[in-house]
């Protein structure tokens, strides 16, 4: 693929270096002339001295062509308007942005970015799934967050063992997917009894999660 990076401070120069050995041909764009000198020398790949917001530079480096923009300043505002000119202005697939405050996330992806990444959300997020009274992990967002999926550990004693799907109420917009019950994998139905011990893995909303989280403690 061919990949235009703009930024190549710490976050640029590492990943360049973890995407050069699966053979992309990547471009990048930096306005600081030394940073690009190192660039350049120590990983051999094009680099252009300049603003990822300036349409002349990105015309340069022939940004039409791209599959990917990836934009990694330190900036959030510089991110956000490079992916949208490289969008826009140049027809770009698919642009992701480094967000530098998680509360801006939304924001880039409801002004066209395809992806915005956070590091301090994903620090989060990994805490969250290493640390939960409830038993409750999460395993994977889908569709930008928007969907959740859960590893939900049964403990002895909770109200919903001994039952059957059909007869728990869980939260509006949930759903048991599997049940792994010792090394067998249970695809449920409304017959299907919970049993202490399972390890249901389970699917909700965003908005929906924290109910689903209160209603596993016991």
């Amino acid at each position: 693929m061919f990949i235009v990076i703009a930024g190549g401070g710490k976050v640029g120069y590492y990943l360049i270096k973890n995407l050069i050995p699966r053979e992309h041909q990547i471009v990048v764009i930096e306005p600081i002339t030394e940073i690009c000198h190192k660039i350049a020398d120590e990983l051999n790949i094009p680099v252009i001295n300049g603003d990822g917001t300036d349409i002349a530079k990105l015309n340069q480096i022939n940004l039409s062509k791209a599959d990917i923009f990836i934009a990694v300043t330190g900036k959030d505002e510089e991110n956000l308007i490079a992916c949208q000119l490289a969008k826009k202005n140049f027809g770009v697939r698919r642009t992701i942005a480094r967000v530098n405050n998680p509360k801006n996330i939304a924001v880039f992806e409801r002004l066209g970015v395809d992806i915005a990444v956070s590091s301090t959300s994903i620090i989060t997020d990994l805490i969250e799934q290493e640390v939960d009274s409830s038993g409750v992990k999460t395993i994977m967002k889908l569709k930008k967050g928007k969907i959740v999926l859960l590893e939900i550990d049964i403990t002895i004693g909770h109200a919903i063992c001994g039952k059957t799907l059909k007869d728990i109420v869980l939260p509006k917009d949930c759903i048991f997917i599997s049940i792994i019950r010792e090394n067998e994998v249970i695809m449920p139905n409304g017959f299907t009894i919970i049993k202490s011990g399972d390890c249901i893995i389970a699917a909700t909303s965003e908005e929906k999660q924290q109910e689903l989280r209160e209603y596993f403690k016991v």
